[in-house]
């Protein structure tokens, strides 16, 4: 679901019952976003405080796998101690595993498509669409008849 679609209005607010009946339905949480200023885009992380707190507390998302899917501008070396931007992605996406854990959900390894700000991005966008399709074939062969939910 593109919440910058549907939510173009900064005002408006998320239905968090209409997103518990989409999460019921839902095989897994995928967030999709470009890695900026070491976060989440404004709208993701207001639909984390109006919506995914309410989740968290609910049996709704516990068990589904939660998977992050990030593109960087920066080429994999600025990602680590010593490099660039002094840490790895995985410590910088730290607090979603922190939140799936608190969540009850199965943490996934996450999808990291480095250097969108290269002289060749699409070669690293063609590389991740790649490794983004199998892991949700993966994903969605791991919980076929698990539960009865839907992609």
């Amino acid at each position: 679901v593109d919440i910058y679609y549907l939510y173009n209005d900064d005002e408006s607010l998320f239905d968090v019952n209409e997103w518990t009946q989409i999460m019921l339905e839902a095989k897994a949480l995928v967030f999709q976003f470009p890695l900026y200023w070491m976060s989440a885009p404004h709208m993701l992380k207001r639909w984390q405080d109006e919506v995914f707190t309410h989740l968290s507390k609910s049996p709704v998302i516990a068990g589904k796998p939660f998977l992050i899917v990030v593109t960087t501008g920066s080429e994999c070396e600025t990602y680590r101690s010593g490099g660039r931007n002094q840490f790895s992605v995985d410590e910088i996406l730290r607090p979603y595993q922190a939140s799936a854990i608190h969540a009850g959900m199965k943490w996934e390894s996450p999808i990291v498509v480095f250097g969108m700000n290269s002289e060749d991005p699409g070669r690293s966008i063609t590389e991740g669409a790649i490794q983004y399709k199998e892991k949700l074939e993966m994903l969605d062969n791991s919980t076929n008849g698990n539960g009865g939910y839907g992609w």
